[in-house]
């Protein structure tokens, strides 16, 4: 099974329990929800708190050697309010 690793908490998991990111060859980062998308790719874990990370956007322009326009933020950002909330924390 192969193994790949979340930019953002570098836990190392299955690469179907992650959720790739592509920066394909005409430019911009999308959502691979395929896992097959021509271009360089990174992974995130389904982690809300992977996706609201400070720096997140620095560290996805990285590790795809590329800089993440406003617009594909966004995108990403999109998705990320798709996710399960975060558990609140005890008092």
């Amino acid at each position: 099974m192969p193994q790949r690793t979340c930019v953002v908490c570098r836990t190392t998991t299955a690469k179907r329990a992650l959720v790739r990111l592509v920066r394909p060859p005409e430019g911009g980062v999308r959502l691979d929800r395929t896992g097959k998308q021509a271009g360089r790719g990174a992974y995130l874990c389904d982690d809300p708190a992977c996706w609201r990370a400070p720096g997140l956007r620095q560290r996805l322009g990285n590790a795809l050697k590329t800089t993440v326009s406003d617009e594909d933020f966004q995108g990403l950002q999109a998705h990320a309010a798709t996710l399960a909330p975060e558990p609140p924390h005890p008092e």
